[in-house]
């Protein structure tokens, strides 16, 4: 490594949704490779200050400015920002399952409490496909 460079080290954590799918990894505006789920990736750059973002099809994280010495060593964690994701499939699928296996028993049908979750899950999978996508 020249002593002009720094380096970037990005961690990707393991996720269970996006386990097939690499995250692009543009660094000061060019793409300079993916980095796979639970993976380690190294990147050379030049010193001084240097922008980096990670996008996966439509989605993408906000863009970080990185100020590296010549040198230096820099190490970032890559992930989702999707919270409580479990918790709003968990209650998709309960009402989904209830709806059709049994209607009878939990009364579903025109409750106002299915509206109201329904709504919730509605609103937070619609937040995270619009303004929350980065």
């Amino acid at each position: 490594m020249s002593e002009i460079f720094g380096r970037i080290i990005l961690v990707r954590k393991r996720a269970w949704r996006s386990r097939f799918r690499n995250y692009k990894v543009n660094i000061n505006g060019v793409q300079q490779g993916e980095i796979a789920n639970g993976n380690t990736e190294e990147y050379e750059v030049p010193g001084g200050s240097n922008e980096i973002h990670c996008t996966i099809y439509w989605l993408s994280s906000n863009s970080y400015t990185v100020d590296i010495r010549p040198g230096e060593v820099v190490y970032l964690k890559v992930g989702s920002g999707i919270k409580y994701f479990w918790i709003a499939y968990a209650i998709t699928m309960f009402f989904l399952v209830g709806r059709l296996f049994y209607r009878e028993q939990l009364k579903l049908d025109g409750s106002p409490l299915m509206a109201i979750l329904l709504v919730l899950v509605s609103c937070y999978y619609l937040y995270y496909l619009t303004i929350g996508r980065k």
